[in-house]
């Protein structure tokens, strides 16, 4: 999706939840954005995770009829434009535009911002050049004089005159290159007429080489090739995947509950990777997962679908699911996606 439906999902996703009488978590949102927007919008995170915490968004989102007054327009540019570049704030503000299901603004074209190139100056035709007469049945090819008068006569004149001198050029060129390379093959073939007789005159017989006895070759046999895996080990095999990728799945969130964010680091690789925020769990006590239970497989990879405990310093809790992409062919298994499904159970 482009910006501009990034912010339009967000919105939906926020007067969703407001239907549903969820409080606006600005935590929640954070990761939201995360899960919503593309490869395209990576470089918008940081900027998209500060809108949904700045008190404007919060005050917005939190009313009666969530995210309506067109104003906020003007009021959330201003908080991103204190902190943001101006590119950054550029796609940003087709974001908020569809965050508040305003029309979206047309982009400039990109001819209007490109000044006009300076007209170079013409350059200046060389002095003291003086168009020399070259027969054209002479069989020699032209002097370097004489070719720089033909170019400045050629540069100077008007209509066909100046380009039947460049032709006069190129052909006496041409010539000249032609002359050369037939002289060469003509040297070449003297030359080779002529090594026959730097030899000596009598010629030598040939001193016999003994030729090096082979034993035979002792024939061997071919290895068997291995069988089809039966149906007993692609099961084990099966089950033992399974069994990996839940037990990552459950690693990984140890590491996050203990705050070893460069152990949980490794964990993650593709996409994954991009969307692992460190600052978004240091707001919990501990986190958790369970009930992973397999949902799909493509080879080597499995997708997992597993319940998330947050658990609040207040002591608070929410409850939402998760899907986990364990990639089992790696040594060891590797998280290369993850997407929130939905809250099961509101913070309380």
């Amino acid at each position: 999706m482009n910006d501009y439906q990034l912010g339009a999902a967000l919105r939906a996703q926020v007067i969703q939840d407001r239907q549903r009488g969820l409080p606006v978590e600005g935590r929640r949102l954070q990761a939201l954005v995360g899960d919503l927007g593309g490869a395209e919008q990576a470089g918008l995170l940081p900027a998209l995770r500060y809108l949904v915490f700045c008190p404007a968004f919060h005050s917005a989102a939190s009313q009666a009829e969530p995210l309506a007054d067109p104003r906020l327009l003007t009021r959330l540019m201003q908080e991103l434009q204190e902190v943001f570049t101006p590119a950054i704030c550029q796609r940003m503000q087709r974001v908020v535009e569809g965050l508040l299901g305003l029309p979206a603004t047309p982009v400039a074209g990109a001819a209007a911002a490109v000044a006009a190139a300076p007209v170079p100056a013409p350059v200046p035709e060389p002095v003291g050049l003086v168009a020399m007469p070259v027969p054209l049945d002479d069989p020699r090819p032209p002097t370097s004089e004489q070719a720089l008068a033909l170019l400045a006569a050629n540069r100077s004149g008007a209509g066909g005159g100046g380009s039947r001198s460049l032709v006069v050029v190129l052909s006496f060129l041409c010539g000249g290159l032609l002359v050369g390379l037939l002289g060469l093959l003509v040297f070449l073939q003297m030359a080779g007429r002529r090594q026959p007789q730097l030899g000596t005159s009598e010629a030598r017989p040939p001193v016999p080489v003994a030729q090096p006895v082979t034993p035979p070759a002792t024939p061997t046999l071919p290895e068997p090739e291995p069988g089809p895996p039966t149906s007993d080990e692609a099961a084990s095999s099966e089950a033992a995947n399974l069994n990996q990728a839940i037990s990552r799945v459950q690693e990984l969130y140890g590491a996050l509950s203990s705050k070893n964010y460069d152990a949980a680091r490794g964990f993650f690789a593709g996409a994954a990777a991009d969307q692992f925020d460190p600052t978004f769990f240091n707001q919990f006590e501990r986190v958790s997962v369970a009930e992973l239970r397999e949902s799909g497989r493509s080879g080597s990879t499995l997708t997992l679908e597993g319940q998330v405990t947050f658990t609040y310093p207040d002591g608070t809790s929410q409850l939402e699911s998760r899907s986990f992409t364990v990639d089992t062919a790696t040594t060891p298994a590797v998280i290369t996606d993850s997407a929130f499904g939905q809250v099961l159970k509101g913070r309380q």
